[in-house]
């Protein structure tokens, strides 16, 4: 997967009922040989996702290497973890706000959030910073 020239799946994409787990999917998927991560790296929120569900990364990326299909990492994930961590990790990831709240910090990252203060939840601002940095290329 080459994500130097397009982003991968949405953040508030969902795969069996797990948010950001397709785009957990294509930033390893792009990690793996042949692959380009272009600006994506797995610290950050995959790896808090990763955290959250009791899977290491290592794990995970070996899942992501082996699978044929999407179904068949959710399988893994499933396996691999418990109901009640995905539902605390959906709940979490849906309602985090970038930088944990502090919105100066956010700037930082993020400088244009300035003109998006209806932008607050952190899966909304990954999305429109694929956008950003996205425009205009390819």
């Amino acid at each position: 997967m080459n994500l130097s020239n397009k982003p991968p799946r949405k953040p508030q994409a969902e795969l069996d009922g797990i948010v950001f787990l397709p785009r957990s999917i294509d930033k390893v998927c792009a990690t793996l040989p042949g692959g380009d991560p272009g600006p994506y790296n797995i610290p950050g929120f995959t790896q808090m996702m990763l955290e959250k569900l009791g899977i290491t990364v290592e794990a995970f990326t070996l899942a992501v290497a082996a699978a044929d299909a999407d179904a068949d990492v959710a399988a893994f994930v499933r396996a691999n973890s418990t109901q009640a961590k995905i539902d605390e990790w959906n709940g979490w990831a849906k309602t985090r706000q970038p930088r944990g709240g502090d919105r100066v910090a956010a700037l930082e990252i993020y400088p244009w959030l300035g003109e998006r203060p209806d932008l607050i939840i952190g899966l909304d601002v990954l999305e429109e910073d694929d956008k950003r940095y996205f425009a205009g290329r390819g």
